[in-house]
């Protein structure tokens, strides 16, 4: 079986050096073998998972963002806004178990394979309900936990209307203290948000005496 060459990318040269030392006379399991990568090689690989160092990941986030996994070694949580990236983040430490590291992207690359076959694509978008993201090559949109909640039921009513009640139902399960006006509060802010992040515009309709619909042909 081919080995899939899992990148490796360290900003701190005295991290660099004893990454190097670990994985230089341990690098023989398994169907995975991780590889040294300066960054300029990055844009050309085409692996789903990261292995770097907070250093790196601090002043290189645009050449991180393709991954879907990205295991930051000695990460200081502070040093920089996860939000930023719309990877996965495994934070590691030192000293680092090569069996360890194994056995972690093995199972990154599993649940990676797993969730690539839930996905949606659209004529210009992707949508990854697992990463409650909607993007396209160059436009990125992560939603809130409530806002993915709703676009999945226009999504699953998408041949159709859905009303506001039945809306309402689905997302916030017949809970009464929930009124119209909070669904349209979330719609309002959605719609907003959608059209700044990436730039479509009519996405959500509203119909009166029918509902809301998802228009998905300008995905």
């Amino acid at each position: 079986m081919e080995k899939r060459i899992i990148p490796i990318t360290i900003g701190n040269d005295k991290l660099r050096l004893i990454i190097s030392e670990i994985i230089g006379s341990n690098n023989i399991y398994g169907n995975l073998e991780f590889q040294l990568t300066n960054k300029k090689d990055l844009s050309t690989n085409n692996e789903s998972i990261l292995i770097t160092d907070d250093e790196f990941a601090v002043k290189e986030l645009p050449q991180a963002i393709k991954f879907d996994t990205i295991f930051i070694i000695n990460c200081n949580g502070d040093a920089f806004d996860f939000n930023k990236l719309k990877s996965k983040i495994v934070l590691l430490s030192i000293p680092l178990q090569i069996r360890d590291l194994y056995k972690s992207v093995s199972n990154s690359l599993n649940h990676i394979n797993s969730q690539i076959a839930r996905k949606l694509n659209f004529k210009r978008f992707t949508y990854d309900p697992s990463m409650r993201t909607l993007y396209s090559d160059n436009l990125y949109l992560r939603f809130t936990e409530k806002e993915s909640q709703i676009f999945n039921s226009l999504l699953d009513n998408s041949n159709t209307h859905i009303s506001k009640r039945n809306l309402l139902q689905e997302v916030w399960s017949y809970n009464q203290d929930i009124d119209t006006h909070t669904l349209e509060t979330h719609i309002y802010s959605l719609r907003k948000k959608i059209e700044k992040k990436l730039l479509l515009k009519d996405l959500i309709i509203f119909q009166d005496n029918k509902g809301y619909f998802l228009n998905k042909k300008i995905l």
